[in-house]
């Protein structure tokens, strides 16, 4: 709706003609907030921009299935237009939490509550920016009914949001579950967003987004460093002992690294969640799954054998009888009393490590290797997983202050010193020496498809590369995506991205 979405009957419902104060529950209002993160939870918004894009997934064609008139496939191949069903659904979707967010603080909301919400906003803004390169806005006591009057550009952009939640912690709370906005979700959307200002700046006089390598400067460097400290000072978080207890149903309660999640509730309050595994498990295995989307092989040799990130065998999952296993599924597919699986023609259930985007054929049911990154939720039928959803969480702070450091800011502690740390407690080998590469290398290891990788190709100048089944080198263009075109024809102060 901020982004001037033509449909306005539908979009604004039963709300007025302008954004003002009025006699209403802004706690009640925070919760809607708060539950707007649920849309991006599935397959189908978020993470196709920001993983299908990546060199961790893609979304190959097996015959008649999962075409979906090539919208997988130009995203694998950064061949997108402004037309694109998914481009178009981020940008409502993130437009429309962030003027949710904005409506409690809007009402009159004061102290906690609108702390809450302003990190709620900027979280949201962050998102649009990182993908988008710019913000809509409105005034409080504007019309609806008419375009937002305010653009924030990718330059000035960063340094408004880092205002805006840096004047809010004070008024978050030191503790809560990892589904509220705390002082150390704050600090991790800072940190963030300090990571990645040198990106932001990179930015041509006509918007353009310039590819890297990128120039960070030492301060912005150094308070990404203050606020991961901040968090690990908090002394609230610790590596996991077990991985995949970070993904696992009920994992608010269960793991010790969360630090912001949007939160499902089986049975009550969820999103789609059930996505992540049922967008890649095949019809015929426990759970079935869609038989859709394949981790590529550059992402699954970036791993060691005994590196807990690739493989684990997880008891509950066994307990259900089920032949899964968490992490990369890999070869010959076994059901829970270790019989073979075939596929619907009834051939073995062999996942290769070759796929093609293109070819067809009963050959490509089986082709591409599987991810299992949130382990099944056996005790809920239906979309309404148990596993809340995965924003920050503390492995992700080590390592952004680890690359902090290695980008020149100062610590007691070495990079190297950190990045061993986390690889030992993942069952990995200790590394001699650390390159850039090694850096991207360890964020992918750790973070795929938790939707930073993206993200992550930009700031270490990958993004516009080649991997497998991506052989052409991407435009600068590339490094943000189009505004969707019935956003730009509705608001005429919104100009469309260099390139597009």
């Amino acid at each position: 709706m901020l982004g001037g979405c033509s449909d306005l009957d539908e979009k604004l419902n039963d709300a007025t003609n302008s954004v003002e104060a009025g006699n209403v529950d802004v706690q009640q209002l925070l919760n809607g907030a708060y539950a707007n993160l649920r849309d991006l939870q599935s397959q189908d918004n978020l993470f196709a921009l920001t993983t299908h894009t990546s060199d961790e997934v893609a979304g190959p064609t097996r015959g008649r299935d999962w075409d979906d008139a090539g919208m997988w496939r130009v995203l694998h191949t950064h061949s997108w237009t402004t037309a694109h069903p998914h481009v178009r659904a981020v940008w409502n979707t993130l437009n429309r939490n962030s003027y949710n967010a904005q409506l409690v603080l809007c009402n009159g909301a004061t102290g906690q509550v609108a702390a809450e919400a302003t990190f709620l906003r900027a979280f949201n803004d962050f998102l649009i920016l990182d993908l988008y390169g710019k913000i809509p806005r409105r005034e409080c006591n504007e019309n609806l009914l008419n375009p937002p009057s305010q653009l924030l550009t990718r330059t000035d952009a960063p340094g408004i949001l880092i205002s805006e939640v840096e004047g809010a912690i004070a008024n978050l709370p030191e503790t809560g579950p990892p589904s509220q906005a705390t002082k150390n979700a704050a600090r991790a959307l800072l940190a963030k967003l300090y990571l990645n200002k040198a990106v932001y700046a990179a930015t041509g006089e006509d918007g353009s987004p310039q590819p890297g390598p990128y120039t960070f400067s030492a301060a912005d460097m150094n308070k990404v460093i203050e606020y991961t400290d901040a968090i690990s000072a908090s002394g609230q978080y610790s590596l996991d002992d077990n991985y995949f207890d970070n993904f696992i149903p009920e994992n608010g309660a269960e793991s010790s690294e969360l630090i912001f999640v949007s939160e499902n509730t089986s049975g009550a309050a969820a999103g789609n969640v059930r996505a992540q595994w049922f967008q890649t498990l095949h019809y015929n295995q426990n759970p079935s799954g869609w038989n859709g989307f394949v981790a590529l092989t550059d992402l699954y040799n970036r791993f060691e054998d005994n590196d807990e990130r690739r493989y684990m065998d997880l008891p509950y999952i066994q307990d259900n009888n089920s032949g899964l296993n968490a992490g990369f599924l890999v070869g010959q597919q076994y059901d829970g009393s270790g019989n073979a699986l075939n596929d619907r023609a009834g051939n073995p259930l062999i996942f290769t490590p070759e796929f093609s985007l293109l070819e067809s054929g009963n050959n490509l049911e089986v082709t591409g290797i599987r991810v299992i990154k949130y382990p099944p939720d056996f005790s809920t039928p239906g979309d309404a997983a148990d596993n809340d959803f995965v924003f920050f969480r503390y492995a992700d702070i080590m390592l952004m202050k680890a690359e902090a450091i290695f980008r020149g800011g100062t610590s007691d502690e070495t990079a190297l010193e950190i990045v061993n740390e986390l690889r030992a407690a993942r069952g990995a080998s200790v590394l001699g020496a650390l390159t850039e590469g090694d850096l991207s290398d360890e964020r992918s290891r750790e973070l795929y498809l938790e939707g930073w990788r993206r993200n992550d190709q930009i700031r270490f100048n990958e993004f516009l590369g080649t991997w497998q089944q991506k052989s052409n080198q991407s435009d600068a263009s590339r490094l943000l995506f189009p505004i969707p075109s019935e956003a730009i024809s509705t608001n005429p102060n919104l100009p469309q991205n260099p390139g597009y």
